[in-house]
Protein backbone atom coordinates (compact mmCIF):
# COMPACT_ATOMS: atom_id res chain seq x y z
CA UNK A 1 0.00 0.00 0.00
CA UNK A 2 1.08 3.48 -0.82
CA UNK A 3 1.42 6.56 1.15
CA UNK A 4 -1.56 8.02 -0.83
CA UNK A 5 -4.01 4.74 -0.42
CA UNK A 6 -2.72 5.30 3.60
CA UNK A 7 -3.71 8.69 4.16
CA UNK A 8 -6.88 8.01 2.21
CA UNK A 9 -8.38 5.16 4.30
CA UNK A 10 -7.73 7.35 7.15
CA UNK A 11 -9.03 10.21 6.29
CA UNK A 12 -12.21 8.35 5.75
CA UNK A 13 -11.70 6.58 9.17
CA UNK A 14 -11.84 9.73 10.68
CA UNK A 15 -14.69 11.08 8.88
CA UNK A 16 -16.38 7.72 9.92
CA UNK A 17 -15.48 8.53 13.47
CA UNK A 18 -16.61 12.39 13.07
CA UNK A 19 -20.37 11.18 11.54
CA UNK A 20 -20.65 8.23 13.94
CA UNK A 21 -19.60 11.09 16.66
CA UNK A 22 -22.38 13.13 15.05
CA UNK A 23 -24.78 10.99 15.26
CA UNK A 24 -24.07 9.74 19.08
CA UNK A 25 -24.19 13.15 20.44
CA UNK A 26 -27.65 13.71 18.36
CA UNK A 27 -29.28 10.32 19.61
CA UNK A 28 -27.94 11.15 23.39
CA UNK A 29 -29.54 14.84 22.65
CA UNK A 30 -32.75 13.12 21.46
CA UNK A 31 -32.76 10.63 24.51
CA UNK A 32 -32.36 13.53 26.95
CA UNK A 33 -35.08 15.03 25.06
CA UNK A 34 -37.15 12.03 25.45
CA UNK A 35 -36.49 11.73 29.20
CA UNK A 36 -37.36 15.00 30.17
CA UNK A 37 -40.91 15.47 28.21
CA UNK A 38 -41.35 11.89 29.63
CA UNK A 39 -40.31 12.59 33.00
CA UNK A 40 -42.40 16.71 32.70
CA UNK A 41 -45.44 13.64 31.92
CA UNK A 42 -45.25 12.30 34.89
CA UNK A 43 -44.90 15.06 37.05
CA UNK A 44 -47.93 16.16 35.70
CA UNK A 45 -50.00 13.03 36.00
CA UNK A 46 -49.03 12.31 39.65
CA UNK A 47 -49.76 16.08 40.36
CA UNK A 48 -53.31 15.91 38.81
CA UNK A 49 -53.57 12.45 41.03
CA UNK A 50 -51.79 14.41 44.28
CA UNK A 51 -54.65 17.30 43.26
CA UNK A 52 -57.44 14.74 43.09
CA UNK A 53 -56.73 13.04 46.20
CA UNK A 54 -56.18 15.99 48.02
CA UNK A 55 -59.63 16.64 47.51
CA UNK A 56 -61.32 13.51 47.86
CA UNK A 57 -59.87 13.91 51.39
CA UNK A 58 -61.09 17.34 51.73
CA UNK A 59 -64.41 16.35 50.69
CA UNK A 60 -64.26 13.02 53.96
CA UNK A 61 -63.33 15.68 55.87
CA UNK A 62 -65.86 17.99 55.22
CA UNK A 63 -68.30 15.35 55.26
CA UNK A 64 -66.78 13.78 58.63
CA UNK A 65 -67.07 17.66 60.40
CA UNK A 66 -70.67 17.96 59.21
CA UNK A 67 -71.77 14.49 60.86
CA UNK A 68 -70.09 16.10 64.02
CA UNK A 69 -71.57 19.16 63.72
CA UNK A 70 -75.30 17.32 63.72
CA UNK A 71 -74.23 15.03 66.29
CA UNK A 72 -72.89 18.37 68.64
CA UNK A 73 -76.12 20.01 67.39
CA UNK A 74 -78.48 17.21 68.13
CA UNK A 75 -76.92 17.08 71.78
CA UNK A 76 -77.52 20.74 72.32
CA UNK A 77 -81.21 20.55 71.47
CA UNK A 78 -81.77 17.61 73.72
CA UNK A 79 -79.86 19.54 76.27
CA UNK A 80 -81.98 22.60 75.99
CA UNK A 81 -84.89 20.61 75.82
CA UNK A 82 -84.62 18.81 78.89
CA UNK A 83 -83.92 22.63 80.56
CA UNK A 84 -87.36 23.72 78.80
CA UNK A 85 -88.91 21.04 80.47
CA UNK A 86 -87.36 21.34 84.14
CA UNK A 87 -87.74 25.20 83.64
CA UNK A 88 -91.76 24.94 83.06
CA UNK A 89 -91.79 22.10 85.75
CA UNK A 90 -90.03 25.27 88.02
CA UNK A 91 -92.24 27.17 86.92
CA UNK A 92 -95.60 25.58 87.20
CA UNK A 93 -93.98 24.97 91.39
CA UNK A 94 -93.57 28.51 91.69
CA UNK A 95 -96.59 29.72 90.44
CA UNK A 96 -98.24 27.29 93.28
CA UNK A 97 -96.07 28.83 95.72
CA UNK A 98 -97.46 31.72 94.72
CA UNK A 99 -100.63 30.97 95.27
CA UNK A 100 -100.13 29.87 98.62
CA UNK A 101 -98.25 32.50 99.81
CA UNK A 102 -101.04 34.65 98.30
CA UNK A 103 -103.89 32.60 100.27
CA UNK A 104 -101.75 32.47 103.14
CA UNK A 105 -101.77 36.40 103.25
CA UNK A 106 -105.52 36.74 102.41
CA UNK A 107 -106.02 34.12 104.96
CA UNK A 108 -104.15 36.42 107.31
Amino acid sequence: MDKEETLRQIKDAEARVRAAKTAAQAEGERVLRDARKDAYELRESLRAQAEKRQQEILRAGDAATAREKEALLAKGRQEAEALRAQAASNVDRAVDRLIEKFKGALNA
